[in-house]
């Protein structure tokens, strides 16, 4: 087998990639790889059919907010909105086309996840070969496109359409530096920078890596700056008259104690010797499959083998915290000319949230997508060069899809309690949650609702409206002095002909309950000026519908 040494060729791209054989076309089964995927992707989807949704957190903003913009609501100035605005208004846009329903976002989820495989696979095809196009596709195919680590790390019903939309124009940009389409990458860049903060950061780090390493010239860097200043203005001008910066996209209640324990949670340092540990194991492990196949002996395929399963629980992708910054400097200093420095200035950018937590799992579902590729260019084609053996590292991937699989068959499995509403139907894992929504849906029909906390999913599925510009009440949000004054202001100024008082879990944020220890004055404000219409109780879900 020719493991064609990527690294001494301009880019992949002049001439034919450096893949596995002499006539990869003939002597590769393409087709099979990608019907593998197909399955996967099959699978993934038919075992989790109509449980991606989760009826309060998260989702249902995003479900909420593109059909008041249809009918006339503006983003920042009628609805609070933690994002840049990309996501909401494209959204908008699509369902103004095909409707609002649930089949409507899943297929939009679909869509958005093709788009990915597909640049996925052109990208390490172009760049290194069939079989790491179908390593890296598979892992987002099995790990991502219907993951189950938390409710809404899928790309069906994502916790954010912002963080999904905009990891999609990641990926497109990613196959057009690769083929050299400098413009359409640019271009993909910025529209991503316009999804999440996050994005706009790893954005502006992925074209400085370039042009550092003089993959990009300095004009398209200028373009690159020129078009994100052009669009601030725009946006600027069209949200005049809202404090949509600092209210909203950088607002204060992300900077508070309890938003920096969430994110501690979240980039893995709240649990920095579990994750360094899950690291070190993963990192043990791909050493050890290295020093095996440097034998030469294909008896060492059975401890690569045993040690791919052995890492086949993320351990493997979370060792790339570390290697993927090893994997840039390499590039950087010895080697600018290869793929190697587009494939590990994206893993690097897009990271930057989770270093420590670098999993496709919860928040990495969607951030760690480019690490894949990563992984797959430099296990299955940059370092093996004529190691015949180099194929077993597909091992590692398959244990991880297959991990993953599982993973979500035993969760989604949990989710049979259907609730039924005229957007669609889907299931949940609550049967108390279930049939107090059920009844809940077919009580309230018409006028203006507030849900408290965080259940705006009720609002879209009830097709009402809350006249508040704010809908979350989570803690990190809501439970600064100040933020609850401006939340009395408007429910007395505009008050919601009723208001649903939901059980919502918050103790990922290091509070008890919404009126337990924050939202105190807000409570106290609804026993005053509301009384209760209906009260549904059960042993994991309550829910208390008052009218003004």
């Amino acid at each position: 087998m020719n493991f064609a040494a990527v690294g001494s060729r301009q880019s992949g791209v002049e001439d034919e990639p450096a893949s596995f054989s002499p006539t990869p076309d003939s002597r590769h089964p393409t087709l099979a790889l990608i019907a593998v995927v197909l399955a996967v992707a099959a699978i993934a989807f038919a075992q989790s059919y109509a449980r991606w949704l989760d009826p309060i957190i998260d989702t249902g903003r995003d479900l909420y907010i593109p059909e008041q913009l249809a009918n006339g609501a503006k983003l920042y100035r009628d609805i609070r909105y933690q994002y840049p605005p990309l996501a909401p208004y494209l959204l908008a846009l699509i369902t103004g086309g095909i409707g609002h329903s649930l089949l409507s976002y899943m297929a939009i989820g679909v869509a958005q996840s093709f788009v990915i495989a597909v640049s996925l696979w052109m990208a390490l095809r172009r760049a290194a070969g069939v079989v790491p196009a179908f390593a890296a596709t598979l892992s987002f195919a099995a790990l991502s496109f219907c993951g189950a680590s938390t409710w809404g790390a899928n790309f069906l019903f994502p916790y954010s359409y912002g963080a999904t939309i905009g990891m999609t124009l990641l990926c497109v940009a990613l196959a057009g530096f690769i083929y050299q389409r400098n413009n359409v990458a640019i271009a993909t860049l910025v529209l991503a920078s316009w999804c999440k903060v996050e994005y706009a950061i790893a954005a502006m780090l992925i074209v400085a890596i370039l042009t550092v390493a003089r993959r990009l010239k300095l004009a398209h860097a200028a373009s690159f700056a020129g078009a994100m200043v052009g669009t601030f203005a725009a946006a600027s001008f069209y949200f005049r008259g809202s404090s949509w910066l600092t209210e909203d996209v950088f607002a204060s209640w992300q900077h508070g104690a309890r938003a920096q324990r969430f994110f501690e949670v979240v980039s893995g340092a709240a649990m920095w010797r579990d994750q360094l540990t899950q690291l070190a194991l993963g990192l043990a492990g791909i050493v050890a499959i290295a020093l095996l196949m440097r034998t030469g002996r294909w008896a060492a395929a059975i401890p690569i083998i045993i040690i791919g399963i052995l890492i086949g629980n993320h351990s493997f992708f979370r060792a790339w915290a570390l290697l993927q910054y090893l994997a840039l400097g390499w590039a950087l200093v010895r080697d600018r000319e290869s793929p190697l420095v587009i494939f590990a200035a994206f893993s690097v950018a897009s990271t930057l949230r989770i270093p420590l937590n670098v999993s496709p799992s919860w928040y990495g579902f969607a951030l760690t997508i480019p690490v894949f590729a990563l992984t797959a260019y430099t296990l299955l084609c940059y370092i093996p060069r004529r190691n015949a053996m180099a194929f077993l590292w597909v091992v590692p991937f398959a244990a991880n899809a297959v991990g993953d699989l599982w993973q979500q068959h035993e969760r989604y499995a949990l989710k049979s309690f259907p609730i039924v509403s005229s957007r669609g139907t889907f299931y949940d894992w609550n049967a108390d949650r279930a049939r107090t929504l059920n009844a809940l849906i077919a009580t309230v029909h018409d006028g203006t609702l507030a849900v408290m906390p965080e259940g705006v999913t009720i609002n879209y599925l009830t097709r009402t409206r809350t006249p508040l510009t704010f809908h979350t009440f989570t803690p990190v949000e809501t439970a600064d002095a100040d933020v609850e004054s401006s939340i009395l202001r408007e429910l007395a100024a505009h008050p919601p002909d009723r208001v649903a008082l939901v059980t919502r879990d918050v103790r990922e944020y290091g509070s008890r309950g919404f009126g337990i220890d924050y939202g105190l004055r807000i409570t106290a404000f609804l026993r005053s000026h509301y009384h209760v219409e209906q009260a549904w109780h059960g042993e994991r879900f309550d829910a208390t519908l008052l009218r003004r």
